[in-house]
């Protein structure tokens, strides 16, 4: 399942407040495909390190999901489209070649 569609998933599949138990037993088994599309994680592995939790609200456990997905729904990571990384040092500045004078 695309990630987009997780939220009508959220709402027409549980019944609020829910915890984690209910998720689990309900969608756990719901893979949820990484944008590269070769790899999926199911909602019971994302929600498993929470513990019990209780979810008030659909928007409050799609955002908790979101939020606990592994680095493979990332992306392109460190990708910046608003120019090029500042260049590195070619070496590491010696504080004795800073050389102050008052």
């Amino acid at each position: 399942m695309e990630i987009r569609d997780l939220p009508s998933l959220l709402e027409s599949e549980l019944t609020y407040p829910v915890d984690t138990g209910r998720v689990v037993d309900q969608i756990g088994a719901v893979e949820l495909d990484t944008p590269a599309a070769d790899a999926s994680e199911p909602i019971s592995v994302i929600i498993a390190p929470l513990g019990p939790t209780t979810f008030d609200s659909a928007d409050e456990l799609y955002n908790t999901i979101l939020g606990n997905v592994s680095d493979e729904f990332i992306g392109r990571k460190f990708y910046d489209d608003r120019g090029a990384n500042p260049a590195a040092p070619a070496h590491s500045p010696d504080p004795a070649d800073e050389i102050q004078s008052f």
